[in-house]
């Protein structure tokens, strides 16, 4: 591959998901021109700060088949539409050696490929704005480009792909990227608890749904605080340091699920002691105990954040203005991206820009890319929990050997009693069996792909094991708290002296310094700390979290990302030199949303709480349909859009003419209007009616709809694999879809220790009876030790 710097994309201008994608690009490194007209200043600041910008009006451009000229010269096109479907301009061009990215509400094909969508209609279809809010109340937004955005990094994920796989085949490929896919795919229980155990998640307000409390946002003396305590080993100590320790002997806060089903009455019980201290306070004696408890801020406090400001998060625009932007969602060598100075060139000059060189030939002996493009990269996994399992689910799914290297405690206890089926949902059936730990629904939806080496790193033959597996590897991946590699002995320094080309990959809460670079790290705190849940709610409450940890994600898809480009600098590297990784979620999840951090410090203003409503948009919002907990969102951009919902719907003739200024004041008139229609009908057989005359609707989707939508159906999303303890089950695809190379689904995930004998025998040359001794003493296991609790915390 060649050096990031040479890598040139052309971005025709589009929607947020393909400027988000190209601003990576251009961020670390690569050339990217972006052709299309002028956006304003705001945007223009957010994406195209390291790019060069063509102005020039597309459809000029394709009808005198300058298109061409551009494209032949490029390594990478990128085509984006929203809310409209996508009408690649490249489709038909003859360019075998150009990686083309797609990113599209719906995808090019399936029964849903022609309807329009926006943010809030993304959540909707995708399940994600169900999880939202209050359950007696509508399900709300996310601000942002979030549904966006997530698409835009996986174009990313996809463009690298694709350019190591031309290295081999010596031609690019088309890849393409859903909203709709991209969004269903980044959910942690949502579907396997309804495919495996027949229950549909609700949303249970300013909380965590499922069988975890407490996790949410909650008043204190002077505004809110963020407790991430969602298991007892977690709870006791803040409890006990808050004086309430005694609220643990209450059978109905004792176990984790009789928490959960108590959360109100649990929540009552605390809320007197919260009230009478101050977020400070709290945060400080929570933290000192090692139990996650963190701020709820407003994006202008992000700004002003010690911890930020010590790292040298923000960057300074140049200019007057002194509005600071995010740097990258990830470092590199201990390094922020160093972007190349963006520009504005014309359409002729960009002959001299981009001259032109010679076609890519496949490697004669280069290997065949049955598994997918990153076939042969070799992989260990420490991760835990959500945002690394799905990092390194997703390099497996492109084809890399992932293995995971579990501590024997890791998964939980290998006994449960029968009643933690049905009252989680966490199991197959609602049924715990007889091995618990390699049942876990989310567990095997987060580790397809992947082989299981179970070793305890604390011992001299533990380690010994690891360090001998680095010497062969290509990337070591871990989210532990900062030092903890260190304490071990495996630090970057030690393993970069095993494997001068590794590429190390940590995943810090909020990176490995700072003033909280030892805070303890959930997402719904970090999504808090960010400033991102102030702009959540309704608007008459106070902040409200995401109905899922939508950090942990983001940080995800970013960590493989960083992983692609990694590699793609390592390989062009005539040295090969090893690189360091690091993606701390917080600054992860800002990057993403830099978009709001912006406006937040201009006209625009930081997002208010009002659910669904949107300042360019009206009406916009979720409306109640026939049937329990029914909803249909739709969004009006513009009057003739405006104008086909009158009809359609039959609202008053008084209010057909309003223009936005005046339909922004008429909202509660309005919705009242559209409720009244709504409520009639069944939400997909209104979305439908919607869509046919050109207005931007979808039902909102619980797990059920989701996992029988037929677009997805269509698209073949839910790929099964088998399973030793639970049987073949059907898990959500990777949403990259590759032409040539796509990504394969070649074994479930793996039981604790599957592959214990099959790696030490065959990779480390070790005999039965060396094998059975590291089973004796306890190094590896098949089984957790006595002792161990669920979600892996030991006693």
């Amino acid at each position: 591959m060649r050096p990031f710097p040479e890598i040139r994309v052309v971005e025709i201008a589009g929607s947020a998901a393909g400027s988000y994608a190209g601003k990576l690009l251009a961020d670390y490194g690569a050339d990217v021109v972006r052709l299309g007209p002028a956006r304003d200043d705001e945007d223009s600041a957010f994406y195209d700060l390291a790019k060069t910008v063509v102005e020039v009006a597309l459809d000029e451009l394709e009808e005198d088949g300058r298109l061409d000229e551009v494209l032949d010269r490029a390594d990478v096109v990128i085509e984006s539409s929203a809310p409209n479907p996508l009408a690649p301009l490249s489709l038909g061009l003859e360019t075998p050696h150009l990686v083309k990215i797609y990113l599209s509400p719906y995808g090019l094909h399936g029964p849903h490929s022609a309807r329009r969508s926006n943010e809030i209609t993304d959540e909707a279809a995708s399940g994600h704005l169900f999880l939202n809010g209050e359950p007696h109340r509508e399900p709300i937004s996310r601000p942002g480009h979030s549904a966006q955005h997530q698409a835009g990094v996986f174009g990313f994920i996809g463009a690298l792909a694709a350019l190591r796989a031309k290295d081999v085949l010596g031609k690019g490929q088309t890849v393409e990227v859903s909203h709709l896919e991209g969004l269903a795919a980044l959910h942690q229980y949502t579907t396997v608890m309804w495919t495996q155990a027949n229950h549909i998640l609700q949303r249970v307000g300013n909380s965590q749904g499922g069988p975890w409390h407490p996790v949410g946002n909650y008043r204190c003396k002077d505004g809110f605080v963020a407790l991430a305590l969602p298991v007892a080993v977690m709870l006791q100590p803040f409890l006990e340091a808050a004086g309430l320790g005694h609220l643990m002997e209450d059978e109905r806060f004792a176990e984790d699920w009789s928490r959960a089903e108590h959360r109100r009455e649990f929540d009552e019980a605390i809320e007197p002691w919260l009230l009478e201290h101050t977020a400070d306070e709290i945060i400080t004696m929570g933290q000192g105990v090692a139990a996650p408890v963190g701020p709820v801020t407003t994006l202008h406090d992000v700004l002003e954040d010690p911890h930020l400001q010590e790292r040298g998060f923000w960057r300074t625009l140049d200019g007057d203005s002194g509005l600071r932007l995010p740097r990258g969602p990830f470092l590199v060598n201990g390094r922020p991206p160093t972007p190349r100075c963006g520009g504005r060139e014309s359409l002729d000059g960009l002959n001299d820009h981009w001259p032109a060189r010679e076609p890519v030939e496949a490697i004669a002996s280069g290997p065949v890319l049955d598994d997918g493009p990153l076939q042969g990269v070799r992989v260990l996994d420490l991760t835990r929990v959500w945002a690394g399992p799905l990092a390194t689910r997703i390099l497996g799914d492109l084809g890399a050997e992932v293995t995971k290297i579990e501590a024997t405690w890791s998964r939980g206890p290998g006994e449960m009693p029968p009643e933690a089926g049905p009252r989680t949902h966490s199991f197959p059936d609602d049924e715990v069996g007889d091995e618990p730990h390699n049942r876990h629904v989310s567990f095997n939806k987060l580790n397809r792909n992947k082989r299981s080496l179970t070793l305890e790193l604390g011992t001299a033959e533990g380690k010994a094991l690891f360090e001998r597996l680095v010497s062969t590897a290509d990337v070591v991946i871990e989210n532990f708290s900062p030092g903890v590699m260190d304490r071990l002995g495996l630090g970057f320094k030690r393993l970069q002296e095993i494997n001068p080309s590794l590429i190390y990959t940590a995943m810090p809460g909020f990176g490995s310094s700072g003033p909280y670079r030892d805070w303890l790290a959930f997402g719904p705190l970090v999504e808090a700390a960010c400033g991102l849940t102030d702009g959540i709610g309704y608007a008459d409450s106070g902040p409200y979290r995401s109905g899922l940890a939508w950090p942990d994600p983001v940080t995800g898809l970013h960590a493989a990302a960083a992983v692609l480009l990694a590699l793609a600098e390592r390989d062009a590297d005539p040295n090969r030199r090893a690189r360091s990784i690091e993606v701390p979620m917080n600054e992860s999840l800002l990057a993403f949303n830099g978009d709001l951090v912006l406006a937040a410090q201009t006209e625009r203003g930081a997002p208010r709480r009002q659910a669904n409503r949107h300042p360019d948009r009206a009406p916009q919002g979720c409306y109640r349909c026939r049937g329990e907990d029914r909803w249909i969102a739709i969004s009006i951009e513009t009057d003739a859009e405006w104008h086909a919902l009158c009809a359609t719907a039959g609202l008053d003739s008084h209010c057909s003419d309003f223009n936005l200024v005046q339909r922004r004041g008429a909202h509660d008139e309005i919705d009242e209007q559209i409720t009244a229609w709504t409520t009639t009908g069944g939400a997909d057989e209104l979305t439908t009616e919607l869509q046919a005359v050109g207005v931007i609707a979808a039902a909102v989707a619980d797990a059920r709809m989701l996992v029988e939508n037929p677009q997805l159906e269509a698209c073949r999303f839910w790929p099964e694999v088998d399973h030793s303890c639970v049987g073949r089950r059907a898990y959500p695809a990777l949403p990259v879809r590759f032409s040539e190379t796509p990504a394969t689904y070649r074994h479930g995930a793996p039981c604790l220790g599957e592959h214990n004998r099959t790696i030490l025998a065959q990779e480390l040359g070790l005999d039965e009876a060396a094998i059975q001794r590291l089973y004796d003493e306890g190094v590896i296991a098949n089984r957790p030790p006595e002792g161990a609790t669920f979600r892996g915390v030991p006693k």
